[in-house]
């Protein structure tokens, strides 16, 4: 290889909170539902603030469990406002995708989730957000989604 790996720069952990999702039922690709955002934190070395109400997560479900995750919310940094879309993915074993989907704690490290990230914003302070490659990977609680947010160096 003519290049050396990247690497990951760490710059927060977010933890997103949702309220019960909306379920639009089967369609003709896969099961649709929308998960609303109610805010969260966030908290690492280069960023701190929150997760501001608002936005949703679009998801489709495979009959498998697997799911293809489609957010986009706004987090509140130093009073300067990002937007993100988050799009990714959450897959494993049918019995561990089966209890993550009933709301049961289960050790992120028995499933795959991971996240690829896009920010926008009009406040220079954070445009090189908008910038960069933004990678995550996260975890799915009964009340949350939390992940490592990284940029790729």
């Amino acid at each position: 290889m003519r290049f050396a790996p990247p690497g990951l720069e760490a710059l927060a952990t977010v933890a997103v909170n949702l309220a019960p999702p909306l379920d639009f039922g089967p369609g003709p690709d896969s099961h649709h539902r929308t998960v609303p955002i109610t805010g969260g934190t966030l908290d690492g070395p280069a960023l701190s603030g929150r997760v501001r109400p608002g936005g949703a997560d679009w998801q489709r479900v495979l009959p498998d469990g697997t799911v293809f995750v489609e957010a986009r919310y706004t987090l509140e940094l130093s009073s300067a406002l990002v937007g993100l879309t988050s799009t990714g993915v959450r897959t494993g074993p049918p019995g561990v995708l089966a209890a993550l989907a009933r709301g049961e704690d289960v050790d992120p490290a028995d499933y795959y989730f991971r996240l690829v990230l896009r920010a926008t914003t009009a406040d220079p302070r954070y445009q090189w957000l908008a910038t960069s490659v933004l990678l995550g990977r996260a975890e799915r609680t009964a009340h949350q989604v939390r992940y490592d947010l990284y940029r790729l160096l």
